[in-house]
């Protein structure tokens, strides 16, 4: 574990990094989208995954406060300034937690009954 905290200590910030949190810190909407981010980048539909990948750095490796929500009054990543912001963030990461556990207790259950 000391290895990995060494990392994420030592971890720069790339280009593509900077790039992406400052187009999430200055949307003016509630939110903005993958797709809408990808288009600001210049970048097609295959830089989904690699966002994806970016995104989840800025959080985990850089604590950047960036949420994410799809619901009727959010729709894509935002920069969580205020209490309201870190409330949608918390309840759409708690909602989708609770949508994988489901799923995966589901598998188990069916390699359980195939092991039958």
């Amino acid at each position: 574990m000391l290895k990995q905290e060494t990392l994420e200590l030592d971890a720069k910030m790339s280009q593509e990094h900077l790039d992406v949190l400052n187009i999430i810190k200055e949307c003016k909407d509630d939110a903005i989208t993958r797709k809408q981010i990808v288009a600001l980048l210049g970048k097609d539909a295959t830089y989904f995954r690699q966002l994806n990948i970016i995104i989840n750095d800025l959080v985990v490796i850089f604590k950047e406060p960036i949420g994410s929500a799809s619901n009727s009054l959010r729709n894509g990543y935002f920069y969580c300034r205020s209490k309201e912001d870190f409330y949608f963030a918390k309840a759409s990461l708690y909602s989708r937690v609770s949508s994988i556990g489901d799923r995966l207790e589901v598998i188990r259950e069916l390699e359980k009954a195939r092991k039958q």
